[in-house]
């Protein structure tokens, strides 16, 4: 089996029904969740996802158990991968609110899913061929902090998923309600320019990457000069290279953005570092 589900810490196989149509994650998406990579059965980067898992149940006013910890939720990822012997899996974790009541709800009950899905590689693929890059604008992201957070109320990122596929693109810019460069459809955005590497701050509503703050962690590590400041489409095309960052596929390189070509030295380099670490973090 490919993939199977932890709920509230009974394994299932997938096939048997769990939700109703009263879900509140169904009716309005008051949900969210963290994607993560595990290889050779460990969760990378663990801590720094159980930290915005808190910072999302804090925003959002959800009550975690109060034994649901780093710990807990690696447990419960390891206990269920190992039902089915997966070593390298890419991870969901689904926080959802139960409750009775229409938008308000009664009370705060949580339900915690975790999806294994086995992959092969345990490492990041970096791909040989650059992406084409486009734009979507018919929505952007709105000015408020649940912006930053990965919630189940994610129709922008199907839209322009939608958009990219019917245009043939790989994947899309989505802007926030400046009109500049938020991030893409799953991953966060970065930009060289000669010695700078540069990538929106939150305040610019992009989500609040795990792996987003681990590429600039090494990118610093490594000696880069890192700016989180505000991207336009000028910073685009003047740009040397531009790369995507995310929890389960690493780092991916841009071939081509409106007509222009761009390198991927850098984004090959921090790629190299990254997946040596799978094995520390």
């Amino acid at each position: 089996m490919s993939k199977v589900y932890n709920i509230d810490g009974v394994i299932h196989s997938g096939l048997e029904p769990v939700f109703t149509p009263e879900s509140r994650s169904y009716r309005y998406g008051d949900g969210f969740f963290e994607s993560m990579k595990m290889a050779h059965g460990t969760i990378l980067h663990l801590d720094k996802h159980m930290s915005r898992i808190h910072k999302s149940a804090l925003l959002l006013k959800y009550t975690l158990p109060e034994n649901f910890d780093a710990q807990e939720l690696g447990n419960r990822i390891r206990e269920t991968a190992a039902s089915q012997s997966i070593q390298h899996a890419r991870v969901r974790c689904t926080v959802v609110r139960e409750s009775d009541g229409l938008y308000t709800p009664m009370v705060n009950n949580l339900s915690i899913i975790i999806e294994i899905t086995k992959i092969d590689e345990a490492t990041y693929d970096y791909n040989k061929e650059g992406l084409h890059l486009g734009s979507y604008s018919e929505m952007t992201k709105n000015a408020n902090f649940i912006s930053t957070l990965k919630t189940t109320s994610a129709l922008i990122y199907v839209m322009a998923g939608i958009h990219a596929r019917e245009i043939g693109f790989d994947d899309c810019v989505i802007f926030n309600d400046h009109g500049r460069i938020a991030e893409s459809i799953s991953s966060n955005i970065f930009t060289v320019s000669g010695e700078f590497i540069n990538t929106p701050p939150l305040s610019e509503y992009c989500v609040d990457g795990v792996m987003r703050k681990v590429v600039i962690q090494l990118a610093q590590a490594y000696g880069y000069t890192v700016l989180e400041q505000p991207i336009s489409e000028i910073t685009l095309n003047t740009a040397d290279e531009i790369f995507l960052t995310s929890a389960t596929r690493g780092i991916r390189w841009i071939g081509q953005y409106k007509g222009k070509r761009y390198k991927n030295t850098v984004s090959r380099i921090l790629s190299e570092r990254l997946n040596p670490q799978q094995t520390l973090l």
